[in-house]
């Protein structure tokens, strides 16, 4: 379906719907509302859409409170925790805070002021929360933006502050290759990479530095490269003593290789490294307040777990797998619900289960459809091609028919 059939379903224009699907353009509600009745995607659309509204507007009311600051010169004492004491939720983030924010305070010229740091730090939170939830379409123009203001920042900072708007700048760079890539745009998410490694360099940043080399081999793993995937992998692990999730993170990726090697052994071990380290994280509790990816929970790791049993050809242990974790799955977490549910459509395809793949793949879609994921379409594109000519299930020709709508939409 091309753009002008979809903007002729909404009752718009080739322009806009060309305008949306490459995040130049914001729509508005209505618009949203007709794509939801198109897609038949149950209201979630416009959900997406309302939320994006009060992001935004919670964005530029911390943004305008961030330019007062500067403004005035007002500067934030940053307190460590006292010597022995615990973490507690109110310190969650407390040593990287501290570690972009002490150095130069007192000390930034007119117009630099380092609590910037902090806010900038508050903001990407909040996006990578907005990004898990409903994808990266807007959330990329933002990251664009507002990379090149740290980057103004940093170069008129003192020297005793860049290393701290350096930190920031790495961090922000990693976030923008995650938007590229849930955006399908390869060659954006590999610049966004490099320049976070070697921002991440500069800074002295070991530990963002080992980040930085698990996505790249991340990225080696969705290009099917396994040898690839598999090293860069294993040099992040061993570049400096990381903190449970972030290792266990590059313990999952070097899995994604060796099942991409066709190695079950390598891979299966692993897998079962991880799962100690995830564990053991969960056992302490709060998290070490370096760890980066926080993300890499029980839930995360099992359905990876699923898709390294899939790679390796054990169909029926992968579909289990995949089917008990997405019982469970975290509601904040849909794009990768998104990707997991496609992992599994294959799952049962590959055993000849097509009524069932055709059912898991039209709520992965609709999953897809919210959130923007070309990561989600890629596995959904090959359950297509193995439904093609499945005329005789009603499911199949109801997930084929979808899926060229959505297609047409969001990239590959």
């Amino acid at each position: 379906m091309t753009q002008a059939d979809v903007a002729a379903r909404v009752h718009s224009t080739r322009s806009t719907v060309a305008g949306v699907e490459c995040g130049s353009q914001v729509a508005d509600r209505v618009f949203w509302q007709r794509c939801d009745e198109a897609l038949r995607a149950g209201g979630e659309l416009l959900a997406g859409y309302d939320e994006y509204r009060r992001f935004k507007q919670r964005h530029d009311e911390e943004k305008a409170e961030a330019g007062q600051r500067a403004r005035w010169g007002e500067v934030a004492q940053v307190q460590a925790p006292a010597s022995g004491g615990s973490s507690t939720g109110a310190d969650h983030e407390s040593r990287a805070r501290a570690r972009v924010a002490s150095p130069g305070v007192g000390h930034a010229p007119a117009g630099v002021d380092p609590v910037l740091a902090l806010h900038w730090i508050e903001m990407l939170r909040l996006l990578a929360v907005s990004h898990n939830m409903f994808g990266p379409r807007q959330i990329y123009e933002i990251v664009c933006r507002e990379s090149s203001v740290i980057r103004r920042y940093r170069h008129d900072a003192t020297a005793d502050a860049e290393p701290g708007f350096l930190a920031v700048e790495a961090r922000w760079a990693e976030f923008g290759s995650w938007a590229a890539d849930n955006l399908g745009n390869a060659t954006a998410a590999t610049h966004w990479l490099d320049r976070a490694l070697g921002l991440a360099h500069k800074a002295e940043d070991k530990r963002m530095a080992a980040y930085v080399l698990m996505r790249q081999a991340q990225q080696a793993a969705d290009r099917l490269d396994g040898d690839q995937a598999a090293a860069l992998a294993a040099t992040a692990e061993s570049l400096v003593p990381l903190t449970d999730r972030d290792r266990a993170l590059c313990l999952i990726r070097q899995a994604q290789g060796h099942a991409l090697q066709g190695d079950q052994t390598r891979s299966l071990a692993a897998i079962n490294a991880a799962h100690r380290l995830v564990d053991r994280a969960a056992e302490v509790g709060e998290d070490d307040p370096d760890t980066i990816g926080r993300h890499c929970t029980l839930a995360y790791l099992r359905a990876y777990e699923g898709y390294c049993l899939l790679r390796l050809g054990l169909v029926g242990p992968a579909a289990r797998t995949l089917k008990e974790v997405l019982e469970g799955w975290p509601a904040d977490y849909r794009q990768d619900e998104a990707l997991t549910r496609a992992w599994l459509a294959l799952a049962y395809a590959a055993a000849g289960r097509l009524t069932e793949a055709s059912a898991e793949g039209s709520h992965a879609l609709t999953l897809t459809a919210t959130t923007n994921s070309a990561r989600a379409m890629r596995p959904l594109h090959q359950l297509h091609v193995r439904l093609a000519g499945q005329t005789a299930s009603d499911e199949a020709v109801k997930f084929n028919s979808a899926f060229s709508l959505v297609a047409s939409t969001v990239r590959l």
